[in-house]
């Protein structure tokens, strides 16, 4: 896996159960626009496919403007937040 790719899974990774269910879809679409607009590729981005829905729609809105909502899973909607 590429640098960017491992760098935005281990942010993510960082800040995802500090945030509230409502707030994670929203963190997930800036922090894929950020390291979007610091140079990381689509190919790095397709790379982490898989790993968490909240970050898989963001992909998607991110590329095509469309979020595809079965990306997300039961991890996704955590109880605890």
């Amino acid at each position: 896996m590429e640098f960017w790719s491992s760098l935005l899974l281990e942010v993510w990774d960082a800040v995802i159960d500090l945030l509230p269910n409502s707030k994670r879809e929203d963190m997930a679409g800036r922090l894929v626009d950020i390291f979007a607009d610091k140079g990381m590729e689509r190919d790095d981005f397709e790379a982490i496919r898989g790993e968490d829905g909240y970050l898989d729609s963001a992909i998607d809105v991110h590329y095509t403007g469309e979020s595809d909502d079965e990306h997300y899973d039961e991890h996704d909607y955590d109880e605890d937040h």
